[in-house]
């Protein structure tokens, strides 16, 4: 069992790597946008903190003002959470960039986010495990940003 979940680690840790690629980067990013159906379903709940916090971000268009969701890993961070940008260029980064407000669901809870910030990857780094770090030091330069976002309300999240 032991045996099998390092060499997973591994294989994932690998595929961070690959993902320099531009081909295997644009593969990886159509299956996740595929994948991110059934992903949806367990984004945000507690279920959904056992693959690397995987957090339901709402978020709304800039163009259609259509309301989003979207999974993906989010960690307290300060007042608020940070949250890694896979791709050099990200839908949701860019709406929540200009719209200055969202929400993201977290084990559970639901917290209103605004002020988001980019912050360099020194900082944002502070936030994650060191199970974590070895995935986002294997993203390529370009891809290595990370948006701080900060609780609206007095709620705080807790580091697990």
């Amino acid at each position: 069992m032991a045996g099998g979940v390092v060499a997973a680690y591994l294989l994932l840790l690998g595929w961070g790597w690959l993902m320099r690629i531009r081909r295997v980067s644009n593969w990886t990013r159509q299956s996740s946008k595929r994948g991110n159906r059934y992903l949806r379903k367990i984004a945000g709940t507690r279920l959904g903190m056992l693959y690397f916090n995987l957090s339901a971000l709402h978020h709304v268009g800039r163009r259609t003002g259509r309301t989003y969701v979207t999974p993906l890993s989010g960690y307290p961070f300060g007042d608020g959470f940070v949250l890694s940008v896979a791709y050099p260029k990200v839908d949701w980064c860019e709406n929540v960039l200009a719209a200055g407000r969202c929400t993201l669901t977290w084990n559970g809870k639901e917290y209103a986010l605004e002020n988001p910030e980019l912050i360099p990857a020194s900082e944002a780094m502070k936030a994650y495990p060191r199970l974590v770090k070895p995935f986002l030091a294997a993203q390529a330069p370009e891809t290595k940003k990370f948006i701080w976002l900060h609780c609206s309300n007095s709620q705080e999240p807790q580091s697990l």
